[in-house]
């Protein structure tokens, strides 16, 4: 029985004769692709730097002054304390004071409630804010974000109502400042 279809192997080798090149046959094959899949590398490859650029641009803005104090606060309390350990004596030599129960608390914010120093004015008592009335009705929420929130509370931010916590509002794109110019 004859069999009109063509060995896999020998169709194999009239694609690659070569391991790591293309036969003629093949490179005919991909010409029609060659300008759309270089346009969609373009693309893909604007789109990763794009993103790296707005991320670099981001963190340029922020303000690190204050994280080498607070490692070297850390590392120098970390430090002594691991010294005086490896002495063998405790690591804080400050007397251990109980914590007062909230019975002593609640006995000492009474005792001096009404205590007032000299050269300073009384405080008013504190009373709880009664919420003002709206002065003009909100619109009703609207789009699929505010079905989500009904929904599944703690899905969106609280403040935003966005699925990204903390995230930019899209009405300032482009914007990095929370100023308009």
């Amino acid at each position: 029985m004859s069999s009109d279809y063509v060995d896999r192997k020998k169709a194999a080798k009239s694609y690659r004769p070569v391991s790591g090149t293309m036969s003629e046959g093949l490179k005919r094959a991909r010409e029609p692709y060659r300008i759309k899949n270089a346009l969609v590398g373009l693309g893909l490859g604007a789109f990763a730097v794009g993103v790296w650029a707005y991320s670099i641009s981001a963190v340029k803005q922020d303000e690190f002054d204050d994280v080498d104090e607070e490692a070297k606060a850390l590392g120098a309390g970390a430090g002594a304390a691991n010294a005086l350990a490896k002495q063998g004596e405790p690591a804080s030599s400050a007397p251990v004071v109980p914590m007062p129960t909230p019975k002593e608390v609640a006995a000492v914010a009474q005792a001096t409630a009404n205590i007032v120093l000299p050269g300073t004015l009384p405080l008013p008592p504190v009373t709880k804010p009664t919420p003002s009335p709206p002065t003009s009705p909100s619109p009703p929420p609207r789009g699929i974000l505010q079905l989500l929130d009904k929904r599944w509370p703690r899905v969106l931010d609280p403040d935003s109502k966005t699925v990204v916590w903390g995230a930019p509002s899209v009405d300032n794109v482009g914007r990095m400042g929370g100023s308009r110019s």
